[in-house]
């Protein structure tokens, strides 16, 4: 509906808007006749506040928020609101005073009480008609007001024969004049009017628990408070109309009100937050601002930060607060007893409201998982260590079910209907009313145990899987690249019906396979439909399925009589490898699809690496010698792959980069702290085995090797010296640890058992040839790395050869060890001078 063009009035409430808007810290008034004229409807002019204008420089500079605003005032005008407190303070101690000296009866000082009232009230409206609008003043009538307040509750407690109802009747009119009056003094008065009104409950209370009056009151004062908002247009106001009618909806939760009242009044609420502001009873504000602009989530965004703007933008966080307090309220009377209207009215009231102004769409959709919530937590029970689900009887099933048929009717025909209408953000409203009927078909399946039939359940989340298939089908060909946003989310509402009814139908361990399988279709879809958007929903499932296959074995258990990791894990990754070639000419999600299939492809190589070594039982709880060696290749085998990856990916090459390094760390932790320390065989009892060179050895120690040599190459220079180094040192390592094994044999590797002369002497000359070789090969390739690790194992060989191996030798056996020893040495020596030519040479 288009807004009429405003008037004379209209554009001077939008100066009055601006400059309200500015700051409160000027004296200098100019009084304004209409509230502001933003709103679509015409709003019925009255005399109005208006704070006079900040500087323009001023206001380009910064314009502070909400809560800057509050405590600027109260720094700017602090002495103001003091002066008021104190006015209405030095009432109340005047009656004090009176009663502990006996001066005046109780009827005289409550009637003095309250002529002192009403004259500081005509004084600060004398004063403004004559002196211009003021802070000063306006505090000035809230102390008159609070002397008022303190008068009747005076006479609430002095008079016995007062009845209470009179009270509260006084009280309400004083509030509600204070608030009148705020048209005339400004937002000092009104703060002051909404305190003393929302405590006037408080201060009257007889402790009966009937809280349904009291909340009657606290609705009729919001509604004259919101109305007084679109006049006295500061936002620091709605904290007090927001938290003084929640605090009455808190106070009723320590009372039992009939059934329904409590929701019956956050309702109410809901509907003056959105209709009093802008005096729109009939919700028809549709903002057509930005009605012409692509229905977008970048859009729809925008239109948010234009609302923020807006003066009355606070309704907002009220509306949400008024939902979860509608939340708690369900939570605590609970789904099953709450009547329909209870249940459905917030609802369809946010329904009607989003369907008009599109920046409420969330808060549409809110309500709904908040009955989800208020449905599902109290049934929550601690049995044990478990957190277990325990559903109603058979009548509250049946009540619930009745329930959940009327949400699901809701929303969906309401998403509908919008939709034939052509609604602003039809993307939105197409997966409200394409999750409702999977999330109320979940939650029966879970909850409504009596009518548990799996066939029947998994049959109607197939039918909504393929049917939103087949909506999806339709949306492309009738609108093509048009409406990309509505065919990925049909298309993933569709697999998530198809999910349901793998976990309905399937067991777990054939679950993951399920949602492994839908890599492959949404992959074939995306191929023939090209949707921009379908990529992050491929990235989403297989991530899903990558985080739920790697800590598998810390979340579920299953039966260890079929070889379910067999197609799980190996169909996981088949599934992943098979959307990565139906996928292959799309540059931007190979990486992807490869690196979760190269990722699945190690788990699967762990999971069957277990296996076979606890035949079966794969979650044994065993981590041996051999299990770590083999972990250590795929690890360390699937960094290298990744760190492969990395400097070939242009999309991806900093996440391949991370999990190459987390899969080495996790390879250098097991070999490190396992290999070497725990299980190593000089200290430990490990059946290595009796065959010389191919044993477990040649696994645990050989093998990675190889893995270090290729990081060498994969790592960046100044990590690949150190891959280097670490391979060179295993390669001693391993070469000195099968020396042991084929002199102890079958008597076992440990340190505790003697080491013949033979095995010395053995160590001495492989480890020469090893240094021979180091600095042989150092001299080939140039590489002063390798020389230098020649030559420091060389001097560990003259080393243990004159301190161990001749310290007991005689005669000629000394001889010969001797000359063998120095022929070597000068042999090297000849090397060591050949190679320092050649470097010298090269340099120059």
């Amino acid at each position: 509906m288009t807004s009429p063009p405003p008037t004379e009035a209209g554009q001077a409430g939008v100066a009055a808007s601006e400059a309200l808007s500015a700051a409160l810290s000027e004296q200098a008034p100019e009084p304004v006749s209409a509230p502001a004229a933003e709103l679509p409807v015409t709003s019925p002019t009255a005399p109005s506040y208006q704070a006079p204008a900040a500087s323009a420089a001023g206001t380009e500079s910064h314009t502070p928020d909400l809560f800057e605003r509050l405590l600027q005032n109260i720094r700017n005008h602090w002495m103001v609101w003091l002066g008021g407190i104190c006015v209405g303070l030095a009432g109340v101690f005047m009656v004090r005073y009176s009663i502990e000296q006996g001066l005046l009866g109780p009827e005289t000082r409550v009637v003095l009480s309250l002529l002192a009232g009403i004259g500081l009230h005509v004084a600060a409206e004398w004063l403004r008609r004559n002196k211009g609008q003021n802070n000063v003043f306006a505090a000035l009538a809230g102390g008159a007001s609070i002397i008022l307040y303190s008068a009747l509750f005076a006479a609430f407690k002095l008079l016995p024969g007062t009845s209470p109802g009179l009270v509260f009747t006084g009280m309400a009119l004083v509030s509600f004049a204070t608030l009148a009056l705020a048209l005339r003094h400004g937002p000092v008065l009104a703060a002051l009017g909404m305190l003393g009104g929302y405590l006037v409950p408080i201060l009257l209370s007889s402790g009966s628990g009937q809280i349904e009056l009291a909340l009657v009151y606290i609705s009729i004062l919001t509604l004259f408070s919101l109305g007084l908002l679109a006049y006295v247009q500061q936002r620091w106001l709605w904290i007090g109309v927001i938290a003084g009618s929640l605090l009455w909806w808190l106070i009723s939760l320590t009372t039992e009100p009939a059934d329904g009242v409590r929701s019956l009044y956050l309702l109410a609420l809901a509907y003056m937050f959105l209709a009093v502001p802008g005096f729109d009873w009939l919700l028809q504000n549709r903002h057509q601002d930005n009605d012409d602009a692509p229905a977008s989530a970048d859009s729809w965004w925008q239109r948010m930060q234009n609302w923020r703007a807006d003066p009355h933008w606070p309704a907002f966080p009220g509306l949400l607060l008024v939902l979860l307090a509608q939340g708690v309220t369900l939570a605590g009377e609970g789904v099953i007893a709450s009547d329909y209207f209870t249940l459905l009215a917030l609802p369809v009231l946010m329904l009607l409201a989003a369907s008009r102004r599109p920046e409420l769409n969330p808060l549409a959709a809110l309500p709904l998982l908040l009955i989800v919530l208020a449905t599902v937590m109290p049934m929550l029970s601690s049995v044990g260590d478990e957190l277990v689900l325990i559903g109603p009887d058979a009548a509250g099933q049946a009540q619930l079910g009745v329930r959940f048929l009327w949400l699901t009717l809701l929303y969906s025909g309401s998403a509908l209907w919008l939709l034939r209408m052509r609604v602003l953000y039809p993307a939105f409203w197409t997966g409200l009313g394409s999750a409702v009927p999977l999330l109320m078909l979940a939650l029966g399946y879970y909850l409504l145990t009596g009518f548990r039939l799996d066939g029947a359940w998994g049959l109607v989340a197939l039918v909504l899987g393929v049917l939103y298939l087949w909506l999806a089908n339709r949306n492309q060909q009738r609108y093509g690249d048009a409406r990309p946003w509505i065919s990925v989310i049909l298309i993933s509402a569709a697999h998530l019906g198809l999910s349901l009814a793998a976990v309905i139908w399937l067991a777990e361990a054939t679950l993951t396979l399920a949602f492994a399988l839908q890599l492959v279709s949404l992959a074939w879809l995306q191929q023939r439909y090209q949707l921009p958007l379908m990529a992050w929903i491929i990235r989403t499932v297989l991530l899903l399925v990558v985080v739920r296959l790697t800590f598998n074995p810390w979340l579920l258990s299953y039966d260890a009589g079929t070889h379910w990791s067999l197609w799980t894990y190996g169909g996981a990754t088949l599934c992943a490898a098979a959307a990565a070639w139906i996928l292959r000419h799309e540059v931007k999600m190979q990486p992807w699809l490869q690196g979760g299939a190269a990722q699945l492809l190690v788990l699967t190589l762990a999971a069957e690496v277990r296996y076979w070594l606890y035949d079966g039982d794969i979650f044994h709880h065993e981590f041996s010698f051999l299990e770590a060696s083999l972990n250590v290749l795929i690890w360390g085998c699937a960094a290298v792959i990744y760190l492969w990856r990395a400097r070939l990916s242009e999309q991806l090459p900093r996440f391949y980069q991370v999990v190459g390094l987390l899969h080495l760390a996790a390879a250098a932790a097991t070999y490190l702290f396992v290999l070497l320390l725990a299980e190593n065989p000089l200290w430990s009892s490990g059946n290595i085995g009796s065959t010389p060179l191919f044993n477990l050895l040649l696994l645990s120690y050989g093998l990675p090797t190889l893995v270090m040599l290729a990081l060498w190459r994969q790592l960046p220079p100044p990590y690949g010296r150190f891959a280097a180094l670490a391979a060179g040192l295993n390669t001693f390592w391993f070469i000195s640890l099968e020396i042991r094994q084929i002199w102890q044999g079958d008597a076992g590797m440990s340190l505790s058992n003697d080491t013949p002369d033979g095995e010395l002497y053995t160590y001495s000359v492989v480890w020469m040839l090893l240094a021979a070789g180091a600095l042989t090969l150092g001299r080939w390739l140039a590489s002063r790395d390798i020389y230098r690790g020649g030559m420091v194992l060389l001097l560990v060989v003259v080393a243990k050869l004159f301190l161990i191996d001749m310290a007991g030798l005689t005669g000629l056996w000394r001889v010969a060890s001797f000359m063998g020893l120095g022929l070597a040495l000068l042999g090297l020596a000849w090397l060591h001078q050949k190679f320092g030519e050649r470097l010298q040479a090269g340099s120059m």
